[in-house]
C-alpha cells in the first residue's frame, strides 16, 4: 500500500505514542508502582489499586473527549487539541523519572494524567482518519498504522530492556525509559502536527448548536449507540489485558526480564498479524474478522483460569507466554479494524465529537476489566480470576456487533 505524506505522518503518530503503550502503560509504569507503593499499602491492595487508576483515567479522558470533541469539530481544533493532550502526556511521562519509593501517591497521580493524556489525544488523532484517507483506504491504512506502531514501540523499547539489564539500579533504569518514551512520542508527533490538513466541511456547524444538542443527536442514532455499546464490551476486555498484565504477571512471580522478553516478543508477532488482518479486510468484511479475534481473546481468557490452579504453579510462565502468543495475533487487529469500521458509520462533519464517544466507551480504555480484576484481587487474592470473567462481556459484545449497519454514512 504507497502512502502519501500526509498519510505517512499520520502513522507516525502511531508509531510515536506506542513508546507510551509499550513502555509506560504496559511495561514499566505498574512494575514502578508496585516498588513505590507496596510498602504503603501492601502487595494485593496496590494491584487492585492499580486498575482502578486505569479506569477512573479511562472514564475521564473519555468525558474529555467528548466535551472538547465539539469544540475540535466547530472549530477545526483537532490538531490543537491533539497537540494539548500530548504534550500534557510527554511532561507527566518524564516526571516519572523523579519519583522515589513510598512516593505512591505521586505514581498513581502520574499514572491518572499521562493515561489519561495518551487516551485523550487518541480520539482527536482517530477522528483525523476522515481527513487523510478515503473510505476505501481507511481500513488498510488503519491496519498499517497498528502494525507500524508495534514497530514505532520496539526501536525505544529494546535500549530500555539493554540498560535494564546491564544497570545494577532497576528502578534507575526505569527512571531513564520514561524519558525515553516521553522524547520518542515527542519526535513522531511533529509530522501530523506540522503536515497532515484537517478536513474542511460543506456543512458546517450551526453557531446555535451546543454540545448538547450534540449529544441529543448521538442518542438519536441508534446504529451508532449500538456499535459503541459492542465496541466497549470487547475492547475494554482488549485494554484490561493489555493494562494488567504487568502488575498481575508481577504477582505471580514471573521476574522482570521474563516479562520484558515476552512483551518484546509479543511486538513482534503483532506486527505482521495487524498487517494480516487489513490484507484479509479486502476479502472478508472487518466484522467477521472481529468475530474471529474476540473468539481469541475469549480464549485467552478461559486459559487464564489456569494461572489461578495451584497444579499449574511450576507452568505459569508458560502459560503466560502462550497467552502473550494469543495476544500478539488479534491485538493490533481487533484495534484497527475498530476504529476503520467506526469511522463508516459517523458523520464527518462531526467525527471529533463522535470519536470523543468511541474513546469513552472503549479507546484503549479500561473501566470496567480493571475493576473485576480489583474486586478478584480483594476477595480471592487471585487477579487472574478477573480475566477470567472477561469471557463474558467478550461475548455480549459480539453479539450486539452482530446488529450493527455498516453502510457508509459519508
Amino acid at each position: 500500500m504507497k502512502l502519501n505524506i500526509a498519510q505517512k505522518s499520520w502513522v507516525a503518530y502511531d508509531m510515536g505514542n506506542a513508546a507510551y503503550a509499550l513502555i509506560v502503560r504496559t511495561a514499566f509504569a505498574a512494575i514502578l508502582f508496585k516498588y513505590c507503593a507496596d510498602d504503603v499499602w501492601g502487595k494485593d491492595n496496590t494491584t487492585a489499586y492499580w486498575g482502578y487508576i486505569c479506569s477512573l483515567s479511562g472514564i475521564t479522558a473519555g468525558a474529555v473527549s467528548i466535551t472538547m470533541g465539539y469544540y475540535a469539530d466547530k472549530f477545526h481544533w483537532k490538531k490543537k487539541l491533539l497537540a494539548f493532550f500530548v504534550f500534557l502526556g510527554i511532561a507527566s511521562t518524564a516526571a516519572f523519572a523523579f519519583v522515589q519509593k513510598g512516593m505512591a501517591w505521586s505514581v498513581l497521580l502520574l499514572s491518572f494524567i499521562s493515561l489519561g493524556c495518551y487516551m485523550s489525544a487518541n480520539s482527536f488523532y482517530d477522528s483525523l482518519l476522515l481527513s487523510v484517507a478515503p473510505k476505501s483506504l481507511r481500513d488498510r491504512l488503519s491496519s498499517v498504522a497498528y502494525a507500524f506502531g508495534y514497530v514505532g514501540g520496539v526501536i525505544p523499547f529494546i535500549p530500555c530492556l539493554i540498560l535494564t539489564a546491564v544497570m545494577s539500579d532497576k528502578i534507575g533504569a526505569m527512571r531513564i525509559s520514561f524519558v525515553i518514551a516521553a522524547l520518542w512520542w515527542l519526535v513522531l508527533t511533529l509530522p501530523v502536527l506540522k503536515i497532515v490538513r484537517e478536513r474542511q466541511h460543506k456543512d458546517e456547524h450551526d453557531p446555535s448548536v451546543d454540545f448538547i444538542a450534540n449529544f441529543k443527536e448521538l442518542l438519536k442514532n441508534k446504529n451508532v449507540l449500538l456499535f459503541l455499546a459492542a465496541y466497549f464490551l470487547y475492547i475494554d476486555g482488549v485494554g484490561t489485558i493489555y493494562t494488567m498484565a504487568a502488575p498481575i504477571a508481577t504477582d505471580i512471580g514471573i521476574t522482570t526480564p521474563q516479562l520484558m522478553g515476552v512483551i518484546l516478543g509479543l511486538q513482534f508477532l503483532a506486527f505482521p498479524c495487524t498487517l494480516l488482518y487489513g490484507r484479509l479486510s479486502k476479502n472478508y468484511h472487518p466484522r467477521n474478522l472481529i468475530f474471529f479475534a474476540i473468539g481469541i481473546y475469549i480464549l485467552i481468557s478461559l486459559l487464564a483460569l489456569l494461572l489461578a490452579i495451584p497444579f499449574f504453579k511450576d507452568w505459569r510462565l508458560h502459560i503466560f507466554i502462550l497467552l502473550a502468543v494469543l495476544i500478539g495475533t488479534s491485538q493490533g487487529g481487533i484495534q484497527s479494524l475498530s476504529r476503520s469500521l467506526f469511522s463508516r458509520i459517523v458523520p464527518s462533519r462531526k467525527a471529533a465529537e463522535f470519536f470523543g464517544f468511541y474513546n469513552l466507551f472503549g479507546k484503549f480504555t479500561t473501566i470496567v476489566g480493571p475493576v473485576l480484576i480489583g474486586i478478584a484481587t480483594a476477595l480471592w487474592g487471585k487477579p487472574e480470576l478477573g480475566i477470567a470473567f472477561l469471557a463474558l462481556p467478550f461475548l455480549a459484545g459480539a453479539i450486539l456487533l452482530t446488529k450493527v449497519d455498516f453502510t457508509p454514512v459519508n
